[in-house]
């Protein structure tokens, strides 16, 4: 941490970062940490509130509560639907789109540029967009979900990746026979994993944060999302309704967990499978932004 040419300001400087650093990753994981031992709380614990560290003994029928309710699980493949399905499509549609975008003799390249860009800042507005949605049959169908915007918001950065490759070997493969498509398929694709992690995995977390659109655009409870359940229960207090409060079967009304604790436990079940996604792409990640966001 030191080096031993340092001086004692350096030092202190060097103390109060790590400090600042410490104190922000504390600020950010506590509220994680406290809901999570507040998922695996009794009752009792979970009504003495405070601050928490861990709790004992460990309780999961918070847990049961949220994992026995049919409308959660629904939710769930729908979720899941949508994060496949859609973080599939986009990555291959704007691989597709900003590939061309990225050679040096397509024509009318910076009008074409610039109208994706446009795009990207401005839209119809919310209205507008609602009739379209619904005059294409799209109201209460998973695919509207996934087909606005599929392709636009990260555009210029994965069009910046391909425009950092050196030229020598799409002109080799040239050479060799290879016609746009291969090039594109066999030569730029397998050299652009970490651009292609990157954008996969933002838009992942996109899809699976999201709730707005299906809050809109849905109104089958078959069609709901994790976020729109996870969204009820905590502002509406809908446990009864959806399966997960905890009932007698679960014992005395002293063992029971309360609302707090099943609502915990849905904060967990909606966020953790989510968060298991960054270890695998995060070798890939750091050097997809960097070599997407230098080159204009």
């Amino acid at each position: 941490m030191f080096d031993r040419h340092d001086t004692f300001g350096d030092k202190i400087v060097v103390l109060i970062s790590y400090l600042m650093v410490l104190i922000v990753i504390v600020m950010m994981l506590y509220p994680f940490w406290d809901q999570f031992v507040m998922s695996i709380s009794t009752r009792q614990a979970a009504l003495v509130g405070g601050f928490r560290l861990f709790t004992w003994p460990i309780n999961l029928d918070g847990y049961r509560a949220v994992l026995r309710s049919k409308e959660l699980g629904v939710a769930a493949l729908n979720t899941l639907f949508r994060v496949v399905v859609g973080t599939g499509w986009a990555v291959v549609l704007t691989a597709l789109t900003a590939y061309p975008l990225s050679r040096r003799d397509l024509p009318f390249k910076k009008p074409l540029t610039g109208f994706f860009v446009f795009t990207m800042f401005f839209s119809g507005g919310l209205i507008p967009t609602y009739i379209w949605v619904r005059n294409l049959g799209l109201i209460n169908n998973r695919l509207v979900l996934i087909l606005p915007g599929l392709a636009a918001y990260y555009l210029i950065i994965m069009r910046n990746f391909f425009s950092g490759m050196p030229q020598e070997i799409q002109e080799a493969a040239q050479i060799d026979g290879a016609d746009d498509l291969s090039l594109w398929w066999r030569v730029i694709m397998p050299l652009s994993k970490p651009i292609l992690a990157t954008i996969a995995l933002w838009t992942a977390v996109n899809h699976w944060n999201a709730y707005l659109d299906a809050l809109i655009y849905m109104t089958d409870k078959s069609q709901y999302v994790l976020q729109i359940i996870l969204r009820r229960v905590l502002l509406d207090t809908d446990l009864l309704n959806m399966g997960m409060q905890p009932g007698q079967e679960m014992g005395s009304i002293i063992s029971r967990p309360t609302e707090e604790t099943v609502k915990a436990a849905l904060l967990m079940v909606t966020t953790v499978p989510i968060l298991m996604v960054y270890p695998f792409a995060q070798r890939y990640f750091i050097k997809g932004i960097l070599q997407g966001s230098v080159k204009g």
